[in-house]
């Protein structure tokens, strides 16, 4: 029985003693392990080690394999963020302004306190792009099919930045991706479906709502138009374009070809080629209109030359007294 129980006490405390050691290797792992910053472009970040400050006789911060600060030298020259940097004597901490895309990378930071190396910090800075607007999203929905479900289509993209994840919510579901597959039902009327594009900084979300019909057949989502319809209506009206134009095109030469006539008269043609029915002697000659009037006098009658010599004789009137030859 003593032995037994010696048994047990010695494997309880190897157990525990295990069970210490790795709590404290999980803590050091931590302590040394790499702290990750994100922030957004045009932000400002401080760096800080979080190391204790009392007794420091030397820090250093570097990013990457280049001394951007020192305690003794302050911020060094000619670093890669210029004036954007400022360093903290006190706590040693390094504030970077204004952070583009380009500022992303690994620090360092190397001290020595009481006269003994401190384990080095590492820190990563991520800079992202924020995303600025709603992603687009485009859908389409089938046709309900015999027992009155419907596949709804779904796609999302936002602008083209970088490490974006995309959640979508139907109702109470969720879904992962930029692409969806859902089905609908005609009973469930509206269904809004809502995609979220986000990134460690932001994020942004776009809906859309569709409804199972018996009319619907891979009908796009209100306001956008497939390629193939675009092109289609494109088609239709170049076609009606070409046929108005042949039949304008025939129909001048049908008018060109009725009025082309070499022998085509105007009016004042028609009546100075007419030939008065009186005289069919050799002499007679086409006349104009005038002679065709002067022709119709019978004999021993003396009648007006011209219409306005007719004008005047038919018209009642004394006799002129004045000294002037009246014109007729």
């Amino acid at each position: 029985m003593a032995g037994g129980r010696l048994r047990r006490l010695s494997c309880l405390s190897t157990y525990t003693i295990g069970l210490l050691l790795g709590v404290f290797l999980h803590n050091v792992a931590a302590s040394g392990g790499k702290q990750v910053i994100h922030k957004k472009v045009g932000d400002s970040v401080e760096i800080s080690s979080n190391l204790p400050t009392e007794g420091v006789s030397r820090a250093v911060w570097k990013y990457g394999d280049s001394k951007v600060a020192d305690q003794s030298l302050d911020v060094i020259e000619n670093n890669p963020f210029q004036a954007r940097m400022q360093f903290n004597n006190v706590n040693f901490s390094l504030t970077i302004r204004d952070l583009t895309l380009q500022d992303s990378g690994d620090f360092s930071f190397i001290s020595s306190a009481n006269d003994k190396q401190r384990p080095t910090v590492f820190i990563t800075l991520e800079v992202h792009e924020p995303i600025s607007k709603k992603p687009d999203l485009n859908s389409t929905i089938s046709k309900p099919d015999s027992k009155g479900v419907c596949t709804v289509y779904l796609e999302c993209r936002a602008a083209s930045h970088s490490n974006i994840s995309y959640t979508w919510t139907v109702g109470k579901e969720t879904y992962e991706g930029h692409r969806l597959e859902h089905k609908i039902t005609l009973q469930d009327g509206d269904t809004t479906f809502t995609c979220t594009a986000s990134n460690v900084v932001s994020e942004m979300s776009a809906k859309e709502t569709v409804t199972c019909r018996n009319n619907t057949d891979l009908v796009p989502s209100e306001g956008k138009f497939p390629l193939q319809w675009i092109l289609g209506v494109a088609g239709g009206g170049l076609l009606l374009i070409i046929i108005i134009i042949i039949a304008s095109v025939c129909l001048s030469k049908r008018r060109w070809s009725g009025g082309s006539d070499s022998n085509e008269l105007t009016v004042y043609a028609d009546i100075s080629d007419f030939s008065p029915e009186v005289s069919t002697s050799a002499d007679s000659k086409p006349c104009s209109l005038y002679d065709t009037i002067e022709n119709k006098a019978r004999p021993g009658q003396t009648m007006p030359q011209t219409i306005y010599d007719k004008i005047q004789i038919e018209r009642m009137r004394k006799a002129s007294v004045s000294p002037y030859q009246e014109v007729s």
